[in-house]
């Protein structure tokens, strides 16, 4: 008991100590909330959705439109939210502008089309070299198609690489 007190005089006092969450990095909880959402999205517009009623496009528009509202209005404001001085988490956002603005619904809807572009293109790749889903392998190799779990690991991949490119932007134009 001694030590823990003596630890706790030593770093100073910690109103979040009890959360088991304060310990894990921003960078893992940002991207688990990301992966989450586009899955989430995928699963709502392609696997909840009857197949007589909506077409193949109505389900990537209404796809394009949930993630851009996840985007903008929730994965956006808790990144916002999340940064402080110890832990600065603005380097996840995928552009920087002002929030407030039509500027930034438009930005995250074009990031949202590029990024749905992108991954089913990419898994629609992996499958024709014979990549299997993650569906695939837990549900059998004859259900041949993409599920919400791939496209949210894709999903979070490919936000990766666009906001490791875009820092390395950032950084060159900075020197």
């Amino acid at each position: 008991m001694s030590k823990l007190k003596n630890k706790n005089e030593q770093e100073g006092f910690n109103p979040y100590a009890i959360d088991k969450l304060a310990n894990v990095k921003p960078g893992v909880k940002i991207g688990f909330m990301k992966f989450w959402f586009s899955g989430a999205a995928f699963f709502v517009t392609f696997t909840a959705l009857s197949i007589n009623t909506y077409d193949i496009l109505d389900r990537f528009v209404l796809l394009v439109l949930i993630l851009t509202i996840a985007v903008e209005f929730i994965s956006n404001k808790v990144i916002i939210w999340m940064n402080n001085d110890k832990q600065p988490t603005l380097k996840y956002l995928p552009f920087h502008l002002k929030r407030s603005s039509i500027w930034s619904l438009i930005a995250s809807l074009v990031y949202v089309i590029i990024l749905v572009i992108v991954i089913y293109y990419f898994i629609e790749l992996m499958m024709l070299i014979g990549v299997p889903s993650v569906g695939m392998l837990m549900f059998g190799f004859d259900n041949k198609g993409i599920d919400p779990i791939t496209f949210g690991l894709v999903y979070w991949f490919m936000d990766w690489i666009w906001i490791t490119v875009k820092q390395f932007i950032l950084i060159k134009i900075k020197k």
